[in-house]
């Protein structure tokens, strides 16, 4: 094996700690490089800033009625957040995240709620036509965990993209691409006289195909492949879900740290080598085991390997959260696919929000008994499961018909729900998951927004379909 760059390692190391905050730097990125400076008042710190701002004066009566101590008046919010941006004050306490987030999600309950009722979105034909190729692709998942079919990665992946729809390839494009990928990796192995068969040169061959231009010559015909590049427009798929869809990358050579490791694991199978999936939070990667037996955590992202030392030292609850078999796990094929369950529910919900409790609590509860140790394994079945808790009050308030938050304190059970429910943020918070420090996320959304419009400026289109091989 070639011996890495020490020059590019140190570039790329550093490029991880600014991904690992949430913006994954990718090494050689076609979008051009310029040095990261913390910005002194940005944009988008503003928006956060207001948008926080508009939650909390929001609910602040609420939470008084409810028995919790609200957040300060919104001058004091304003001037605390100020400071903490400037590194002059600490962060908001766990209790203040907490609580900011129960209230922000019950807000979003209500405003979706009414607004599909009002359209009576779930008599339409669009939701009428959706629910079948939902519980379709719940079937084909469920089959697969059962042993009733071919356990497959990619074909899980798939079932949970299709039935989101408008994807960029039908089944046939994206079977045949993959095996082609495969087949590529394996001649490119041949050809540079390592072996297709070895399992460590196999991963070796996938992470060059994901991260070089590799140029191959089969059949005297000359065949090249470009490396996938990261895609800052729309990073986290808030405006087109599709951006969190691996056949969106297979497509489009372009995505971030859900689709990147997801897309190797697909090629892992496809070479019929052993790869497993690991969470941290907001992210994940690769792992596997060396030709001595060794695991080895390897970041799609940036091409590059990192002890659990570094995953360890990077947040102040990772040890907790790896004890608590959260973090820095090994998640087996089966695991996977389970997981995808969590995904299908979740998509479901941002395309349908709550029509059909009972097939996003199905998806659920098919997917839990493959992980009996480690509940809260992924950011997706926790947001299932606080969607859940905030519908439900959202729920009973509206079947009693309040108008106003002064008669909340009337109901005991809707009281009793909301402190349930704070409990629950309560637990998952104790067990060690946390989100990344509220200014480093805030500066790092600022570098993507910066990424982003160099990315439109330099006419970058990453989300239309394209052939990654070149002649």
């Amino acid at each position: 094996m070639k011996k890495s760059n020490p020059i590019k390692y140190y570039k790329s190391y550093i490029a991880y700690v600014v991904c690992y905050l949430g913006i994954l730097f990718i090494v050689n990125d076609s979008f051009a490089q310029f040095q990261y400076q913390q910005p002194s008042a940005p944009s988008m710190m503003q928006m956060q800033l207001e948008q926080q701002l508009r939650i909390q004066q929001q609910n602040r009566e609420v939470m008084q009625k409810m028995g919790f101590t609200p957040p300060p008046n919104q001058e004091e919010i304003i001037a605390a957040q100020q400071r903490h941006i400037h590194g002059k004050a600490p962060e908001p306490t766990k209790q203040d995240k907490i609580q900011m987030e129960v209230n922000g999600l019950l807000v979003e309950a209500n405003r979706e709620e009414k607004k599909r009722n009002e359209s009576d979105y779930y008599h339409s034909s669009q939701y009428l036509d959706d629910l079948p190729k939902y519980i379709e692709a719940k079937q084909v998942i469920s089959n697969m965990l059962s042993n009733k079919s071919v356990l497959s990665i990619k074909d899980a992946y798939y079932a949970a993209e299709a039935a989101y729809g408008n994807l960029l390839l039908s089944k046939n494009e994206y079977d045949h691409l993959i095996q082609s990928n495969a087949s590529f990796i394996k001649q490119w192995l041949v050809e540079n006289k390592y072996s297709s068969t070895n399992p460590e040169m196999l991963h070796y061959g996938i992470q060059k195909f994901m991260s070089e231009t590799l140029n191959i010559k089969a059949n005297g015909v000359k065949t090249g492949h470009m490396p996938y590049y990261y895609d800052y427009i729309d990073f986290a798929a808030k405006d087109d879900k599709r951006n969190y869809f691996v056949t969106k990358t297979l497509a489009s050579g372009t995505g971030q740290c859900h689709t990147f490791p997801i897309t190797y694991l697909i090629l892992a199978e496809a070479l019929n080598i052993e790869a497993y999936l690991a969470f941290n939070p907001q992210h994940s990667f690769i792992r596997y085991k060396n030709s001595k037996g060794t695991l080895i955590n390897y970041e799609t992202t940036v091409d590059r390997f990192l002890g659990d030392a570094f995953y360890l030292q990077t947040l102040p609850v990772m040890a907790k959260a790896q004890k608590n078999k959260l973090y820095i796990q090994n998640l087996t094929k089966k695991q996977v696919v389970a997981s995808v369950l969590y995904d299908l529910a979740a998509n479901f919900i941002h395309e349908h929000w709550t029509a059909d409790r009972v097939f996003i609590k199905e998806c659920m509860d098919i997917a839990k008994p493959y992980f009996p140790d480690q509940s809260y394994i992924s950011n997706t079945e926790s947001y299932l499961h606080q969607r859940f808790y905030a519908d439900d009050i959202n729920a009973m308030v509206q079947a009693n018909g309040i108008k106003n938050v002064s008669e909340l304190e009337k109901y005991p059970n809707i009281v009793k729900a909301y402190q349930n429910y704070y409990a629950y943020m309560q637990k998952v918070s104790e067990l060690g998951i946390q989100e990344f420090p509220e200014a480093e996320e805030l500066r790092m959304l600022e570098y993507a927004d910066k990424k982003g419009r160099l990315q439109v400026a330099k006419k970058i289109n990453a989300k239309e379909k394209k052939s990654l091989f070149i002649n």
